[in-house]
């Protein structure tokens, strides 16, 4: 295994971030017995990436080479943006949530701990800017990303079908740093 690390994702590397998402996602689909279609990261475009760059909500986790292994976004929203739905599903929760969102390991290092990187530094992330907690929504009819998320102290939230598949609303609450 690979020494990695994580950082915010730089202009120039969008074109692979694209790639990796776009190949992520599609698998995500075939494990989750939904067409692509139904997933908008399967169409997003390089220009879609750069903004998200620009914005400082993309990270990647790279190897000794600063090869990208995998990528995810965060974002941080106030409590007055979120949806009735999260907002309707959680409580006791600050004026910031994280979102954590587009989660993508090269289908050749799954399983060898590149998102526990990932989903760590985010969790970091969104302490440090005084989140209370960081919400997610997945495929139900994945059992093994919901599976990972539960092992990762994530809960089911709520759930619905208006994308077309039952998506869980995933949520964790976030012990705040010490002082």
């Amino acid at each position: 295994m690979p020494d990695i690390h994580v950082r915010t994702a730089r202009f120039g590397e969008e074109e692979t971030i694209l790639r990796l998402v776009h190949e992520s996602m599609s698998s995500y689909c075939r494990d989750s017995g939904i067409p692509d279609s139904f997933i908008e990261a399967t169409f997003e475009s390089a220009e879609t990436v750069r903004d998200a760059i620009s914005s400082g909500v993309v990270f990647v986790a790279l190897n000794d080479e600063e090869e990208i292994l995998g990528t995810c976004r965060l974002y941080i929203r106030p409590r007055r943006e979120l949806d009735d739905e999260i907002a309707n599903a959680i409580s006791g929760f600050s004026s910031r949530i994280a979102y954590f969102a587009r989660f993508s390991v090269w289908d050749k290092w799954r399983s060898q701990g590149i998102g526990n990187y990932l989903l760590s530094y985010c969790e970091r992330v969104a302490r440090l800017t005084h989140c209370s907690h960081i919400l997610l929504h997945t495929a139900l009819s994945n059992k093994g990303m919901v599976a990972y998320y539960e092992a990762h102290g994530f809960q089911i939230l709520a759930s619905d079908d208006r994308r077309g598949y039952e998506r869980g609303l995933f949520g964790k609450k976030l012990a705040p740093l010490p002082r």
